[in-house]
């Protein structure tokens, strides 16, 4: 096979690579099931509106940058538990005022600049980094865009980039800045410290007598009182309880395993760099100067006037090579050299730095995956399908028992407590409406955050009880225990600073100190009370503090002060750092209440509903997947 043969087979099998990843970014999840689809408002801010298929790009983009911080894919459902939803809809928003401020002030980018942007996205780029048509066509097909609606997209980011910069292109941090907070941040402390635990004492505490216990119960009322409890019934359907009755339909879980290759078989991959000489005969000399250890292959790459970052093709399929570039590199067992081989650019020395192997998901090994997300899918909908039936039910007078002999809703009953996480009362929705509902209200059905829906009905509030002693006691009597246990290590802990202050070093007062050094105000240490090093910084050298929070009692002595040196070498990365830091958040700053100045003129309308149905018919999927 020819070179230029290669080369365009090289390129096809790259091209069909690009337009899958760019049809991910592009079209997102593929909400194809709400109402007319991208058609539909999101949101607006004034005459500027958000359409589905805008928000679904910024979804998309968000929750694939959550999984890679992650390290795993998160489905709709587990990203929106990070707040990937308030993250897209304030994007979106923004993006919206900015791009609705730019028309008004007749701001645009030309042409020539949108083609510019267009020819150098990578997506669309062949191995020579050239314009490929083809790919660029096709992959704009296949995400359901016209190039006049990509052209749009690039045009509005291009044109929102300038606005910002405009905005913030102007901030610098200062000198004084980081020189006042590196003084304050900077400097350091060295101290010796040590816990006084209920092991130094001589004996336990002693328990408590009878008038004493009565005392500690009396004199802490609020300690010994019942919160107020609301009685509440409810009726609730989930996801998890409809999905063991779902009836697996194999030859739609087959189907889906087939359509989605990508998923489940992963080829082999290798990361490789490429060297093309002018002939065989020079890659030759070159390869075995390299083996010989006469030059590196650095070393080479920087004779032929390369870095080797020119050279990376990145991570690679057999089929993007030459056919006998290919097997040569696909043969190594283990990274290292191999050539000279043909190339489609020519002679060429490939480095293999990591090999990836072939992953093949076979449909008996993700039958159970595919059929828990296509169950969930289906008990969305199913659940979805009954809100306005329900709705209906309790309008017409149906009281929560009714409805749940007649559906398949499941009735309980509980006593919520403000702060209760057990159960439904961990889920948001569920706990704001619990903690709103009024005796006699009207019970709604409303959305739990797993997919699920859920009416309620207050009965009773029972105000704060006092707890009666004999319930409480054993509760009473280790209060009184530790406060006792307390009072005498503080007093232990006063003792001890007394013989410090006094000239006495630690060890000659029987206890064993822990040695800090270099220690900032920001760095915690373990095993102490809270304030330490707070505590630590308020004091001169040489001085001696008892420090304590609930939990811990500590003796601290201060050794060392060192301060900032902004002449230092080493803080030379510091100083530039901070201050670029200063920059950066004081034009976020500056760029955030820009854009809620330009949100509170023109006014934000936000449709819930939709938003809802977007997450609700694809909260088990991850993005690029399908049903």
């Amino acid at each position: 096979m020819s070179a230029p043969l290669r080369a365009k087979k090289s390129n096809k099998t790259m091209t069909l690579i690009l337009l899958g990843v760019l049809a991910l970014s592009l079209a997102g999840f593929g909400v194809s099931s709400i109402g007319s689809g991208g058609k539909q408002t999101v949101a607006s801010v004034g005459t500027q509106e958000v359409s589905v298929d805008a928000y679904m790009r910024t979804l998309n983009t968000q929750v694939r940058a959550m999984s890679q911080q992650i390290g795993q894919p998160l489905s709709l459902d587990q990203a929106r538990t990070y707040g990937v939803d308030r993250q897209v809809i304030a994007q979106v928003l923004i993006e919206a005022a900015m791009d609705g401020e730019s028309k008004r002030i007749g701001l645009s980018v030309g042409d020539d600049q949108v083609k510019k942007t267009l020819l150098k996205t990578r997506a669309f780029q062949d191995l020579s980094g050239g314009f490929d048509e083809e790919t660029y066509k096709a992959a704009l097909q296949q995400a359901g865009l016209k190039p006049a609606q990509y052209d749009a997209i690039l045009r509005n980011d291009s044109t929102r980039l300038i606005l910002q910069t405009a905005i913030i292109g102007g901030v610098q941090g200062g000198e004084t800045y980081a020189s006042a907070l590196l003084k304050y941040l900077g400097e350091t402390r060295d101290f010796r410290w040590a816990v006084i635990g209920a092991d130094m004492l001589p004996a336990p505490t002693r328990e408590p007598t009878s008038a004493e216990i009565d005392t500690e119960y009396k004199a802490n009322p609020k300690t010994y009182t019942a919160p107020q409890k609301r009685q509440i019934t409810y009726i609730m359907l989930t996801p998890d309880m409809l999905i063991k009755a779902m009836k697996p339909d194999e030859v739609k879980l087959k189907a889906t395993y087939d359509s989605q290759p990508d998923r489940f078989h992963t080829p082999a991959r290798r990361i490789v760099e490429r060297l093309v000489f002018d002939s065989t005969e020079e890659a030759k000399t070159a390869l075995a100067s390299i083996r010989a250890g006469d030059k590196t292959f650095e070393d080479v790459v920087a004779a032929r006037g390369l870095a080797v970052a020119d050279i990376g093709l990145g991570e690679i399929t057999q089929p993007d090579l030459s056919d006998q570039a290919g097997k040569a590199v696909f043969a190594l067992a283990k990274p290292g050299l191999v050539g000279p081989v043909e190339s489609a650019l020519g002679p060429a020395i490939f480095r293999v730095n990591a090999i990836i192997k072939e992953i093949n998901q076979s449909f008996a090994s993700v039958r159970d995956e595919l059929q828990a997300e296509a169950a969930s899918a289906d008990a969305r909908l199913k659940i979805d399908s009954q809100i306005t039936q329900i709705d209906d039910l309790l309008a017409g007078g149906a009281t929560l028992e009714e409805i749940a002999a007649e559906s398949d809703m499941k009735l309980a009953r509980m006593d919520f407590v403000k702060g209760s996480n057990d159960g439904i009362s961990a889920d948001a929705v569920f706990k704001k409406a619990a903690t709103d509902a009024k005796l006699d209200g009207y019970a709604e059905v409303l959305s739990l955050t797993n997919g699920g829906i859920f009416a309620l009905r207050l009965d009773k509030i029972v105000e704060p009880t006092l707890i009666p002693l004999s319930e409480t006691k054993d509760q009473v009597i280790a209060n009184w225990k530790n406060a006792e246990t307390r009072k005498t290590l503080l007093a232990l802990a006063d003792k001890i600073k007394s013989q410090l202050d006094s000239g006495e070093n630690f060890e000659a007062v029987a206890v064993t100190p822990i040695a800090e050094t270099g220690i900032h105000r920001a760095i915690p240490i373990n095993n102490a009370p809270i304030d330490l090093v707070a505590k630590v910084y308020d004091l001169k050298l040489r001085d001696v503090a008892v420090v304590s929070d609930k939990d811990k009692i500590a003796v601290v002595r201060l050794t060392a002060i060192t301060p900032f040196d902004p002449t230092d070498p080493a803080n030379v990365d510091v100083i530039k750092n901070v201050k670029q830091q200063f920059s950066t958040q004081l034009g976020s700053d500056l760029l955030l209440a820009y854009t809620n100045a330009l949100e509170d003129a023109a006014g934000v309308s936000i449709n819930q509903n939709i938003i809802n149905a977007i997450y609700s018919q694809n909260g088990a999927r991850r993005p690029g997947t399908s049903r």
